[in-house]
């Protein structure tokens, strides 16, 4: 059984007395049914308030004792159902606008998929973060790519797609970008869904409280869940604004935590889930057991209750924030991906900090299981790593260096000198020397000039015998996935 669950009281008010502030905590029974496009009833769904979860009988009935406090009520989408979409995204949610009655009634009708969805694709990406017009028709060319991949190899597959995060710059800034840009995805005809991230705040107010209300009147609830094929998505909201200015922390109040202890009582041990939000959990300081010196604003804080809430079950966390791409395994059933930022260095660069080219993440899942691959716009989608000729780093200046933006430590990485294997190159801390290079020709013209490099753990680096030695590379991924290139030369 889950640990919480809200119970609502009846209130009877025997006083005239008026005090301001006071918080509506009337009874609202919410009531309905789920239903296929045919009038069938769907058992088993999954209601909630974003407090409470039932599910729907034999009938496709529900009743949940709910009040004043909640704004929408929403169903988990079962698996073999297509995903709803209205006003330019997935639409699973009814808003809760009159809050006078003591019954309200909420019908939901899905429609079949017809078609096997245990194969199946996830897009995923973070941090457009658009704040201005000329960076328009940037997203437009990487969602061009999106459309083109999907179109190449996945046309008879279902498609979904996941924005993990930061979708506009500033959510008070003029012209307003969100509706646009939600249209933008729309058009993909690939239905994405959203997480909010810490520039997707409202930062007027006086509390968390209210601080995705632009979000939710935009894209519905912050926190959430749906199925397909054999996979549970959960998409969270760990942003928490502490009302000075701009300032939030990576936090899930109780009242999520709550909702999430109910959610994953429905899902049986074992089963493939996967787990999306903006703030990492992890961060580089904690790999390396240096947790003083992670940030509150970049790695959730309360992390170790939802890796245990997640323990039963094999779990992906998906999340972005950082502007550069990294990967943790934290435990055998548990990894978390960081993507990259879709604008990289605020779309002022064709990198990320990390040296990551702009793209997203592409993950193909098969009944529970799930193959991953980074896909850089513009590139083919065996691009897989950067390298350079010796000369390139300044701090290495006599090695070939490798930059594999989507490593793990199930990867490796080889080099070859006319035509002999040399062995794995060796993992160090440093700078890309392409985005390195590429600042310091440009940093005059970017809008933010204290935008720059940034370090990364994902290089790799060998020094050559013969300095004029023809060098290949080799890398091969996880899944057996072999890549090749020929390091160049900074100009």
């Amino acid at each position: 059984m889950p640990a919480c669950k809200f119970f609502y009281l009846v209130v009877i008010f025997i006083s005239s007395v008026n005090i301001n502030a006071q918080v509506d905590l009337r009874n609202i029974e919410l009531l309905g049914k789920v239903l296929d496009s045919k009038g069938s009833a769907i058992s088993g769904v999954a209601v909630t308030d974003g407090y409470n979860i039932v599910t729907t009988d034999n009938r496709g009935e529900y009743k949940l004792l709910s009040n004043a406090t909640a704004d929408f009520v929403y169903i988990s989408v079962p698996p073999g159902y297509i995903i709803p979409v209205k006003d330019n995204a997935p639409h699973y949610f009814q808003r809760i606008t009159d809050k006078s009655g003591l019954k309200q009634k909420f019908n939901f009708i899905l429609e079949k998929s017809g078609q096997n969805e245990d194969k199946h694709v996830l897009i995923a990406c973070a941090d457009p973060q658009v704040g201005f017009d000329e960076e328009i028709p940037m997203l437009g060319g990487a969602l061009k790519d999106m459309e083109l991949l999907v179109n190449q190899y996945y046309k008879h597959l279902p498609v979904h797609g996941m924005i993990c995060g930061d979708i506009i710059a500033e959510i008070s800034r003029e012209p307003k970008f969100l509706e646009p840009i939600k249209q933008m995805f729309a058009k993909t005809n690939i239905p994405f869904f959203y997480a909010a991230g810490n520039h997707d705040m409202d930062v007027d107010g006086r509390s968390n409280h209210y601080s995705k209300e632009t979000f939710k009147k935009a894209l519905g609830p912050a926190y959430y869940s749906f199925n397909r094929g054999k996979v549970h998505y959960i998409v969270l909201d760990d942003v928490f604004f502490t009302a000075r200015g701009y300032s939030s922390i990576g936090y899930l109040d109780e009242k999520q935590l709550c909702w999430l202890e109910q959610d994953l009582a429905l899902i049986p041990e074992g089963s493939t889930v996967v787990v999306a939000f903006h703030i990492p959990t992890y961060s580089p300081e904690a790999r390396k057991g240096e947790y003083v010196k992670e940030e509150m604003n970049k790695v959730l804080q309360n992390r170790n209750s939802l890796y245990k809430m997640l323990k039963p079950y094999n779990a992906l966390i998906l999340s972005g924030h950082e502007h550069y791409n990294e990967n943790y395994q934290l435990a055998d059933n548990l990894f978390e991906h960081v993507h990259a930022a879709l604008c990289g260095i605020f779309w002022q660069a064709p990198y990320n900090s990390d040296g990551t080219p702009l793209g997203y993440a592409v993950y193909e899942f098969d009944g529970n299981r799930v193959k991953w691959y980074y896909k850089p716009i513009g590139k083919d989608k065996d691009y897989q790593f950067d390298s350079y000729l010796p000369e390139a780093d300044k701090h290495k200046p006599d090695a070939i260096i490798a930059n594999v933006w989507n490593y793990d430590p199930q990867w490796k990485v080889y080099w070859y000198e006319n035509g002999a294997k040399m062995g794995e190159m060796k993992q160090y801390r440093g700078w890309d020397p392409g985005v390195v290079d590429y600042v310091e020709k440009n940093r005059e013209n970017f809008r933010y000039k204290y935008i720059g490099a940034g370090p990364t753990e994902h290089l790799f680096y060998a020094e050559p015998i013969d300095k004029n030695a023809e060098i290949k590379i080799e890398v091969i991924d996880r899944f057996d996935n072999v890549y090749t290139g020929i390091p160049k030369k900074i100009k």
